[in-house]
């Protein structure tokens, strides 16, 4: 039991200010890690409070105890009046005894078998460097295997992603190679000029449909590779060697919602709270009622569900106070100046709140921008995926705009952005934005899309500008940072586009 909390206090947050990102245990077992701009130390009637959380989730805890041995943390939290226990330990970043022998053993094979492939490939080169590990400096993950081989003068980079890891990891080898090969170029007095994508088989239409839109900053050749680690070969994959890029039978962009159809229990909620916004996904009977980007209830015709998070209840016979107390909770809770910052209403999908803000005064991003349509998370169909575009807009000369937020550091943020700007920009040039009825009595320009990526200013990941660089001209893509205190407010601190122009 704490006796001194703000000794406790100052000690546990002199810790964390070693790392942006920490090393996770939960009873023992890896868990995600944890940003330190998504954790908070708080002391709350008398008691130190643990808290953190990601964009779908958001989770206190009583610390009882805690240890500082080193580089690690070991906390001893409670909730609940103690019914609930959790053992949590955070450690610096890279610390190899976090992963599984077989994810070690894993990742060594595959090494030696990318090795091999590449030196098939260059049967002269020498490989120089090697590694399959954390190197948090460099901003690398330990999930990827990467090389630098010499052949006479030349230089070749390869990075890899063995069939084991994660889609997301497997999704974000690109952006990985890019940073590999800017950091493997700076003590090359001549730049490499390949690079070499090793992605598992059946697995890289993604990168092959981006590589259509990348212009390295350096002369360099991209080659991209389908791994078969089973027979040990590698195929190469031509960026257009995809048949069609899009499946017009299965990349059908949904009609928006246009009429609202009666709902009495809808309509008196709506009334009771002003503050309350009802969603339509294009596509979807179901509406949801957020309040501030929080989403407290749906409703499926005369069903309403309500809740926070996954789990909601089915409100039965009626009685709507269960629902109203919810939602004065919530409202209470969220806003800007709310009383328990750290509480999961107020932390919980902040990127939504962020969403539901520009939407109401769209002109704070750009003043070209058209307030009349805004159209908020339209689907975004992949062969084998399925996103969201976060908000859909068209400037008053007719140009469609795409709008990407995120309020916290994401290395793949300029990747996914340009993965909808592809599909986007797809349906733009086959005319099916105008066909599905979006941007009504609107003549949308022949001119490619606006991509807007939008951040705190000081929230872009800082390899954003360094991979931000490789994608082509020709796509429109700007950064837009805004400030941090954006709940109060959404201003525009920096706007420039990537490639220059306007």
């Amino acid at each position: 039991m704490l006796t001194d909390v703000a000794r406790a206090k100052y000690e546990i947050e002199q810790f964390l200010c070693q790392s942006d990102h920490w090393q996770c245990l939960q009873n023992g077992i890896p868990a995600t890690p944890i940003a330190s701009g998504n954790l908070a130390i708080t002391v709350e009637f008398g008691k130190v409070i643990f808290s953190y959380w990601g964009e779908d989730f958001a989770t206190s805890w009583r610390i009882e105890e805690y240890h500082i041995q080193g580089q690690r943390l070991r906390l001893s939290l409670s909730r609940r009046m103690g019914r609930e226990q959790l053992q949590m330990e955070l450690r610096l970043p890279g610390e190899a005894d976090l992963l599984s022998p077989d994810v070690v053993e894993r990742r060594r094979r595959f090494q030696e078998l990318m090795c091999r492939l590449v030196k098939e490939k260059f049967p002269g080169g020498r490989i120089e460097r090697v590694a399959t590990r954390r190197d948090d400096t460099r901003q690398l993950s330990g999930k990827y295997t990467r090389l630098l081989l010499a052949e006479g003068q030349r230089r070749v980079v390869a990075v890899g992603v063995n069939s084991q890891e994660d889609p997301s990891a497997i999704d974000g080898l690109l952006t990985a190679a890019i940073i590999w090969y800017e950091r493997a170029s700076e003590r090359e007095p001549r730049k490499p000029d390949r690079l070499l994508l090793l992605a598992p088989v059946g697995r890289t239409t993604k990168l092959a449909r981006r590589l259509t839109v990348i212009t390295p900053p350096h002369p360099l050749r991209i080659e991209l590779y389908g791994v078969d680690e089973r027979k040990a070969t590698a195929t190469f994959i031509r960026p257009f060697d995809q048949g069609s890029l899009f499946d017009a039978s299965g990349e059908r962009l949904p009609r928006p919602e246009r009429r609202v159809k009666p709902n009495a229990l809808r309509d008196r909620l709506l009334e009771s709270f002003p503050e309350l916004k009802v969603y339509r996904r294009p596509g979807s009977s179901m509406e949801s009622l957020r309040l501030r980007g929080l989403e407290v209830a749906r409703l499926r015709g005369e069903r309403v569900y309500y809740g926070v998070g996954a789990k909601k209840q089915r409100l039965k016979g009626g009685d709507v106070t269960p629902l109203m107390t919810l939602i004065r909770q919530v409202r209470r809770l969220r806003c800007p100046d709310s009383p328990q910052r750290w509480h999961p209403f107020y932390r919980q999908q902040a990127e939504r709140w962020l969403e539901e803000m520009i939407r109401e005064d769209i002109r704070a991003l750009d003043v070209r921008l058209d307030p009349r349509t805004v159209y908020p998370q339209i689907p975004a169909y992949g062969e084998d995926e399925y996103g969201l575009v976060d908000l859909l807009a068209i400037t008053e000369r007719g140009r469609v705009v795409i709008i990407e937020l995120k309020v916290t550091e994401d290395v793949e943020l300029p990747m996914q952005g340009l993965d909808y700007w592809l599909r986007m920009e797809w349906h733009r040039r086959r005319g099916d934005l105008c066909r599905r009825g979006y941007f009504p009595g609107k003549r949308i320009a022949d001119q490619p899309a606006l991509l807007f990526l939008v951040s705190p200013l000081l929230r872009f990941h800082r390899t954003f500008d360094v991979v931000a660089r490789w994608m082509d001209s020709r796509v429109p893509v700007y950064k837009v940072g805004i400030n941090d205190t954006w709940r109060q407010g959404v201003q525009v601190l920096l706007k420039e586009r990537i490639h220059g122009g306007h």
